[in-house]
């Protein structure tokens, strides 16, 4: 079968399938605190005894700092991080200043702390959407002043309590926003929100529209100039304002198309980036010279309404992700990790009402702006993986190897324990799935290709049955690329594939249209890989 769909086969001729060297797998840890730390101590030896590499865990501002301003309790999560230690796994500490709860997948109820909210007024505290939805999953993005003191003191009290420990601690993140991402609450059941709907816009405290004004007169200097920009007829800019109807905002082509609806998102997606360049700038200062690690945030997933003809990407406009580069631009600027969700999903829904769900296509889009810019990418799964079908976990792990291996991730996070690990420390079914597609010890292997059929302005390429071979011929795969080296006469190449993982593969020819030639003849190549690195030849 193989042999008879190659001749349609297209190679990508600049890039090649392989783990990155530094791949890790993490296991993302219960939102709930632990009550039971015999058996938390069960299920950590089960990850270390499966190779995963650390534990990623949610350090709660609403729990630590509960009981007053500055009145810190880190006990909890000393003993916690001396449990991750004694298991011989590493630890990624995530600062969550964001409320646990109301979001999907959230089973816990740890709201920002509650004095938090006298410390300004509700209108500089809070979000306030198109509707008039009053939001405390975060503080405000607008409320500098409040957020550069209370993020301060919190890392810089967690750096000192912590400092012992930077033995394990590999990566610290921070919480962006809701949920723990950099983004606007804009899609909250509370708001009458429910899948798959866009969310709302949240830019209508008087706060953010004195901001939304400021910046336009910053722009534009007189009310005139700005008329003539957006073909209105405002006397001041004090009638400058968010849009009044959002879905018209976007069902017009206002939010697309309009001086105005280009001026408000770039605008609004600005309060993002400046609000992650300043929590980002209070965290290196706090935990760069303390323990010497990356520090990471995290962009949402937002898939659905990619595609919708009416409202094209609203779902990302309405969170604030307007412009994705400038975004990323930002995370390079700040030297931030990026982690981003959905890398199981597929775009079966792509053009399907009302969903227009395209996440297989925005994970490639992220990752291919990372890779530009340099920056050290993360993937997550945005759905627990857990199913009594076989087939069908094994099919989001592979959905997510795809990605990881074909878009240069350093890492992923499976979301999350309990789905691996019973709660007595026994695996779950999906373990063995997720450690032989997943949780992958790097090994550097020296290919070479003796005696194949070449001609001036070929290439020879290896490929194989798991996607950092390329998967075969799958046109979403990125095989092996060799060079011709002169000196030995034949095809050399070096890739980072798996430890002790059964691989078939073969050697394919591709002319200089990267249209392939000719299959390597007879069976399959088989390997079960050594632990360490090694080579393999393949005589054509």
């Amino acid at each position: 079968m193989i042999i008879l769909l190659a001749t349609t086969t297209f190679f990508n001729p600049s890039a090649s399938a392989d783990i990155k060297s530094d791949y890790k797998a993490y296991v993302m840890a219960p939102l709930t605190k632990i009550t039971n730390w015999s058996d938390f101590s069960k299920q950590l030896a089960t990850l270390k005894s499966n190779g995963v590499y650390a534990l990623t865990t949610d350090v709660w501002w609403g729990d630590v700092e509960k009981n007053g301003n500055n009145q810190f309790d880190w006990s909890y999560y000393r003993q916690y991080a001396q449990v991750v230690r004694e298991s011989g796994l590493k630890w990624v500490p995530i600062i969550s200043t964001h409320q646990c709860g109301g979001n999907v997948g959230d089973d816990c109820n740890i709201p920002v702390p509650n004095w938090v909210w006298n410390l300004a007024s509700e209108d500089v505290l809070t979000h306030e959407s198109e509707t008039g939805y009053v939001n405390k999953e975060t503080v405000s993005p607008w409320a500098t002043n409040v957020i550069s003191t209370q993020y301060n003191e919190l890392y810089s009290s967690f750096a000192q309590n912590f400092s012992d420990y930077k033995d394990i601690i590999v990566k610290i993140y921070l919480s962006g926003g809701p949920a723990g991402e950099l983004r606007f609450p804009s899609y909250v059941s509370g708001d009458g929100w429910s899948y798959p709907s866009r969310g709302k816009l949240q830019a209508y405290t008087e706060t953010a529209k004195t901001d939304f004004r400021n910046n336009m007169q910053a722009k534009y200097g007189t009310i005139s100039s700005l008329n003539a920009a957006w073909n209105t007829n405002l006397s001041s800019f004090s009638q400058v304002n968010p849009p009044s109807d959002g879905d018209n905002f976007f069902t017009s082509g206002a939010a697309y198309n309009s001086q105005y609806g280009k001026d408000f998102m770039n605008w609004y997606q600005s309060v993002l980036t400046k609000h992650l360049s300043l929590i980002s700038s209070k965290a290196h200062q706090n935990f760069d010279s303390t323990f010497g690690v990356p520090i990471g945030a995290k962009i949402a997933g937002l898939h659905w309404k990619m595609n919708d003809p009416y409202m094209p990407h609203s779902t990302e406009y309405s969170a604030g992700y307007h412009d994705y580069a400038k975004i990323l631009d930002q995370f390079k600027a700040s030297n931030l990790h990026l982690t981003f969700t959905c890398l199981e999903m597929d775009n079966s829904q792509a053009y399907t009402s009302p969903y227009y769900s395209a996440p297989k296509s925005l994970v490639t889009q992220i990752a291919n702006l990372a890779t530009q810019r340099g920056i050290v990418l993360n993937g997550e799964n945005a759905l627990a993986i857990s199913s009594s079908d076989a087939s069908y976990s094994e099919t989001r792990y592979r959905n997510t190897a795809q990605h990881l291996f074909n878009e240069g991730f350093s890492g992923f996070t499976l979301l999350r324990l309990a789905n691996v690990v019973n709660a007595n420390g026994t695996k779950t079914a999906e373990m063995d799935r997720f450690r032989d597609i997943l949780i992958l010890q790097p090994i550097k292997v020296d290919f070479i290709v003796k005696n194949a059929p070449t001609a001036s302005g070929d290439t020879v390429y290896v490929t194989g049955n798991r996607w950092e071979m390329g998967m075969w011929d799958n046109a979403d795969g990125d095989k092996i690329k060799l060079t011709w080296n002169s000196t030995y006469q034949d095809w050399r190449g070096s890739a980072y594939i798996a430890a002790n993982r059964y691989y078939e593969f073969k050697a394919v020819v591709a002319g200089s249209n990267n249209v392939v030639k000719s299959w390597e003849p007879g069976s399959n190549n088989v390997w079960n890989t050594p632990s360490t690195n090694s080579s393999y030849t393949v005589q054509w």
